[in-house]
């Protein structure tokens, strides 16, 4: 028996190979990442990594518009969904979701991240490990994609590092945010999804009609859904990484809904339906205008939330995080 690829982008990969080697996946034909990962359900990154991969195995290449044609055929074949559909998902030889990393990370990112605001924290690899019940590589995995995005670091000692969130970081973040966002949402303002849009936009104003009752948690996903997708046909895939790393913001404001009532998120919640709004009306600058003033608005208040956050106690420890003296 062949061993399950260690990663998602490989399970996709291996799944789009096999499918253009048998030439179910025809020469010719377009791919565009959005639309295999709405087929396999997953996020675009996995997809992109592998489609570059491919590019580089020469079984693809790039487009001239968006995505990647399959061999060196030079009319493009644009499938139906319902066919793209069939032919990725028809088989039980699809992607192997469990990879041991993606099992673990968003459960070690909220650890992580839930813990910032009162002090700085040492990871213990091997703990870690012990811990999920997997193994010291897997967990190395997760600590350097967490550092990627900048949520730890390795100190002189290459000790992994969770430092605390001051209000400095956070002025520096949106700052960062204040500059590369709306530049971006300007580059992909008419290549957004419009089921995608329409889909956000109903959910937005479903909770801002019934706020506070729609509770922490759809706001939590609001944001996620909608910071969490909004850039993600950028090309620039350098800009792309630095908005993912300065998002630390919303890690202050989903912290503070889950202690304190929801008094102040109405406003932002309106901000984000007057933003999809316009990029559903084709009104992409009102948008990015909208997106500035809403990232300098809230920065006063997530500056105080943060002042308020590190006044609790902290949360019960995990047995992997030490306090740094």
């Amino acid at each position: 028996m062949t061993a399950a690829p260690a990663y998602i982008y490989a399970s996709i990969r291996d799944l789009l190979a096999a499918r253009i080697g048998s030439q179910e996946i025809a020469p010719g034909t377009v791919l565009k990442e959005a639309r295999i990962s709405g087929q396999l359900g997953v996020s675009r990154a996995p997809v992109r990594r592998a489609l570059a991969l491919l590019a580089d195995q020469g079984l693809i290449r790039a487009a001239e518009g968006q995505g990647y044609i399959v061999g060196t055929a030079e009319a493009p074949v644009h499938l139906t969904t319902r066919r793209l559909h069939e032919i990725l998902t028809a088989r039980p030889d699809g992607i192997d979701r469990s990879a041991a990393w993606e099992r673990i990370f968003e459960r070690v990112r909220d650890e992580v991240t839930a813990c910032m605001p009162f002090g700085s924290w040492r990871i213990q690899e091997a703990e870690l490990g012990d811990h999920y019940h997997v193994s010291r590589t897997v967990a190395r995995e997760v600590l350097w994609r967490l550092m990627d995005r900048r949520l730890i670091g390795k100190d002189s000692k290459s000790h992994w590092i969770v430092g605390q969130m001051t209000a400095r970081d956070l002025r520096e973040t949106l700052e960062l945010r204040r500059l590369l966002e709306p530049q971006a949402l300007a580059h992909v303002a008419g290549a957004l999804d419009r089921g995608w849009l329409n889909r956000l936009s109903a959910r937005i104003d479903a909770a801002a009609a019934d706020f506070p009752g729609c509770g922490p948690d759809e706001v939590d996903g609001i944001e996620s859904a909608l910071f969490g997708t909004l850039y993600e046909g950028l090309r620039n895939a350098r800009m792309l990484a630095s908005i993912r790393r300065n998002q630390i913001s919303l890690v202050v404001q989903k912290m503070f809904r889950h202690h304190f009532p929801m008094i102040d998120d109405l406003p932002s919640l309106q901000d984000y339906g007057q933003i999809l709004h316009h990029l559903r009306a084709g009104t992409g600058e009102v948008a990015r205008v909208l997106l500035t003033s809403h990232l300098a608005r809230i920065e006063p208040l997530i500056l105080a939330r943060l002042r308020v956050l590190s006044l609790l106690p902290p949360p019960r420890r995990m047995p992997w995080l030490t306090p740094v003296d």
